[in-house]
């Protein structure tokens, strides 16, 4: 019908045009038509367009769904199962007593290790990749010991089997072993159960001491002089984690004799005490402050116990920057030898320190890095007096045990005149005081040897 609407009117349109030859009217005519041609065109053109967008639509909206998934697919972050924690190796076994004995072996570092039998279930820690702990046994045949380790992040390791055969005559050898792989000896659990403390008349003795021995310094000084006790405690009051429950049970009042001989020492006017228990356990996380394998402190805990004494007197004192620390693997340790185990059979990492400046005395320079002692007792020390002078600054007189070797180094650097008494010489030579005539007069003292006090003036 539009169709024909249009060629009837083209047809007059055509007729007038023959008649009357304006071009305004044809340019009209042509405008119209074009309206509706591009009327015609714009509509389809819209409808192609809508039709277009709702296929690009289409297009755009499928890749955006695929393109979540591989999103939400990358991000999905992969995680890995746990490794497996190295088995532990048995290197061997000593009987300590009737009835107990000691494993010992290596892991994986730092490591927690559940030790199983029939009789009992623990578990303890390894000393780094070392590891050692005591086990009940029964009274006939073997004993199968089970061990598991697990270190950090990682799963439980396969299970590894000891078979350990008792002895009813075998020697009680006077040691055991705390959860942290410490081998200790047992009558230095007295300290922590506190049943080893002073009586009254105990304490009496001890300032009575202490004031014959200070008035007796300076009359023969013919000056003042300053007494000072350096107590160092003994690993498990430093460590009272590693305690076993069996230890723990047996405690009546905890390091009793420590508090009582501080007490005591600290009620006599003049006299500088210094219990080191805080200086070590405030430093206990920044290394090894004692041999797991010896009885004694390492090098590293005994330079942070000579920085507490030098604060303690005012006087100068050195960094740890200014020394070589060394982690070095040792068999020669006390608690080798009283197992029976011997050397070359159970091995700990000790720090061992080395000066960065010249020395000033002889005995940094030559150290042996052991645990026994000072490859027992060390030229300087055994049965004789030993004096360094260095210079300007005050004299000081040296009275110790075998915890005295490892500070020595130290405090030696420290003092113009620094001289020390034999090993385990616990009373003042007078002779010594005239002589160099002491600015301090320093003793030091193990936790596990206090009673030296009662005799010591």
């Amino acid at each position: 019908m539009k169709k024909a609407a249009i060629a009837l009117l083209l047809t007059a349109l055509l007729f007038i045009t023959s008649c009357d030859p304006d071009p305004t009217v044809t340019t009209s005519v042509t405008e119209t038509e074009t309206d509706e041609t591009t009327t015609g065109s714009a509509t389809e053109t819209e409808t192609e367009t809508e039709t277009e967008t709702e296929t690009e639509a289409e297009k755009v909206t499928v890749p955006e769904t695929e393109t979540e998934t591989e999103t939400e697919e990358q991000t999905t972050e992969y995680i890995p199962e746990p490794e497996k924690t190295e088995a532990p190796s048995v290197k061997g076994w000593t009987l300590t007593e009737p009835g107990k004995a000691m494993v010992y072996g290596e892991c994986e570092d730092n490591s927690t290790l559940v030790i199983s039998s029939e009789l009992e279930e623990y578990t303890a820690h390894s000393d780094g990749r070392y590891f050692a702990f005591c086990v009940s046994l029964y009274e006939k045949g073997g004993t199968d010991i089970n061990i598991r380790a697990c270190a950090d992040g990682k799963t439980e390791s396969d299970t590894v089997s000891v078979s350990v055969k008792n002895d009813k005559n075998a020697d009680d050898k006077g040691v055991t072993v705390t959860l942290g792989s410490r081998v200790i000896e047992k009558k230095v659990l007295y300290d922590q159960y506190g049943t080893n403390g002073f009586s009254k008349s105990d304490i009496n003795t001890i300032k009575d001491a202490v004031r014959y021995r200070m008035n007796k310094a300076e009359k023969t000084a013919g000056k003042q002089v300053k007494l000072v006790y350096i107590i160092v405690p003994d690993p498990l009051t430093v460590y009272p984690e590693e305690l076993t429950d069996q230890m723990r049970e047996r405690i009546v009042s905890l390091n009793l004799r420590m508090k009582q001989a501080t007490e005591a020492l600290e009620s006599v006017e003049g006299v500088v005490v210094l219990d080191l228990t805080e200086t070590l356990k405030d430093n206990k996380q920044n290394g090894k402050l004692y041999y797991k394998l010896d009885s004694h402190w390492t090098e590293l805990g005994a330079f942070y116990g000579y920085q507490a004494v030098m604060k303690k007197l005012g006087l100068p004192y050195h960094e740890l920057t200014d020394y070589k620390v060394d982690h070095i693997d040792i068999d020669d340790t006390d608690m080798n030898v009283y197992s029976g185990v011997g050397t070359g059979e159970m091995f700990e990492s000790a720090p061992f320190l080395s000066a960065l400046f010249e020395e000033k005395t002889p005995y940094g320079k030559n150290k042996e890095n052991t645990a026994r002692i000072w490859s027992f007792v060390y030229e300087y020390f055994s049965g004789q007096t030993s004096k360094t002078v260095t210079g300007e600054g005050p004299a000081a007189m040296f009275l110790f045990d075998s915890y005295g070797l490892n500070i020595i180094p130290y405090l030696s650097e420290s003092f113009g005149t620094f001289l020390t008494q034999p090993i385990w010489r616990y009373s003042v030579d007078y002779s010594l005081v005239s002589e160099i005539r002491p600015d301090y007069i320093i003793e030091l003292l193990a936790e596990r040897n206090l009673d030296e006090l009662l005799s010591a003036a």
